[in-house]
């Protein structure tokens, strides 16, 4: 029974411990957000000096009502970018035809009129922007209610399209008619299944039907636009389910290089684009040379290459291959394969215990080698130091002079 009562209080202990530790982590992200937040001030303040009105809008505001970290703060006022330049001492014209001005005042803020879009031609940009005096105007051309709000100095949310109800709801919705929304840039189809893997909530239903009806305008958004969305959607907290809204929408349907593939790995975990595209090239769903077409960076391409390799080698399950992977490729690579391959190894005990860390470890050298055997250099000695290299970290030879002598005199016939 005191044992009983004893295992109880640890569980009980255990469970406390945990607890705190998050709610401690909350009320971490709970201050930092709201300094965020504060140090917007000054520049609200400025502009309502001046007669303006002037608003922290968007991502911000969403994320400080779910008490989530924030990383930039928009800020939206009835100024001109003209006004906004003349009122500031430090500006950069990012985006003036927009209306947006970078205003450097404790801190980087971009600072855009209220306005309205003209048409959407391309379904990726309006041909036009009009300036309005309204935030109400400005705050319902937005794409989700979740990100159609805005707060005043005092911290007040102002919200006319129910972003607040939908947050507590965990929904995401349209703003307004939600197949106009998405006629008016098709990216934001895809931007709802980021922010469904992201926050984990669920797509109301008349904008995921909307999503199927538009799927098709997909096609004329540009490659690298996607791919942001693709890769934060990836590393989302649910990326299962935003990959799995993509595929029921039809959208995987046309998307490019992804056009076509018969099978979408459902994700339980976060993981890079790089990798989630590696597994497919690996399952021979996709081709190595389509992938150029993406327009990705050439480490991603880097990446994409060695995880294939990686997830190769782990289903051949020869000997010795943890200790290869983790000499050759990043650790985090390595992990992300595991995941896949259903691979348990520990893959950083491996990393700790590597006997080198690099060929300029090995205790000797390709002159070494030439000398000892009295051979001019050659494709052997490549070979050869190959061979060394991969019997030392696989712990098949002590990286010790003598040894490796003693090893090169028994393969000097290479």
């Amino acid at each position: 029974m005191r044992s009983c009562s004893r295992i109880c209080l640890k569980i009980s202990l255990s469970v406390f411990l945990r607890q705190l530790s998050l709610h401690s982590t909350k009320c971490s992200t709970r201050s930092l957000s709201m300094d965020k937040l504060k140090s917007a001030l000054p520049v609200l303040d400025q502009l309502q000096r001046a007669g303006y009105e002037a608003y922290i809008v968007g991502g911000a505001v969403r994320n400080h009502l779910l008490e989530l970290p924030i990383s930039d703060v928009d800020i939206t006022t009835s100024a001109l970018p003209d006004e906004v330049e003349a009122l500031f001492e430090r500006t950069v014209p990012i985006g003036k035809e927009h209306g947006t001005v970078m205003v450097i005042l404790n801190g980087t803020f971009e600072v855009t009129t209220f306005r309205i879009d003209g048409d959407y031609e391309d379904h990726r940009r309006p041909d036009s922007v009009i300036f309005v005096s309204d935030l109400k105007k400005d705050l319902l051309r937005r794409d989700f209610t979740v990100n159609a709000m805005a707060l005043d100095h005092s911290m007040s949310v102002i919200d006319y399209t129910g972003g607040q109800n939908d947050l507590e709801q965990r929904l995401i919705r349209a703003v307004g008619d939600a197949e106009r929304r998405f006629t008016e840039d098709a990216l934001r189809m895809i931007r709802a299944a980021r922010f469904q893997s992201v926050l984990d909530f669920t797509i109301e239903s008349q904008t995921l039907e909307a999503m199927k009806t538009c799927a098709p305008l997909i096609e004329y958004v540009a490659v690298e636009r996607i791919i942001v969305e693709l890769q934060k959607l990836l590393n989302g907290l649910q990326p299962s389910r935003g990959m799995n809204t993509l595929t029921v929408s039809g959208i995987v349907n046309y998307l490019p290089y992804f056009r076509g593939w018969q099978e979408v790995l459902l994700l339980e975990a976060p993981m890079s684009l790089e990798v989630y595209i590696a597994f497919h090239i690996f399952k021979g769903l996709a081709d190595m040379d389509g992938m150029r077409s993406l327009k990705l960076s050439n480490d991603s391409y880097r990446t994409i290459k060695q995880a294939v390799a990686i997830l190769q080698q782990l289903e051949q399950q020869e000997e010795f291959t943890m200790e290869r992977l983790v000499y050759h490729y990043p650790l985090a690579t390595i992990e992300a394969c595991q995941k896949l391959a259903g691979n348990q190894s520990d893959a950083k005990a491996y990393r700790q215990a590597r006997r080198i860390h690099s060929r300029q470890d090995i205790a000797v050298n390709g002159h070494d080698v030439m000398t000892h055997l009295k051979r001019e250099g050659g494709s052997w000695l490549k070979v050869m130091l190959a061979e060394m290299e991969d019997a030392i970290i696989t712990g098949q030879l002590k990286n010790q002079p003598d040894a490796i002598m003693k090893w090169v005199d028994e393969h000097g016939e290479i």
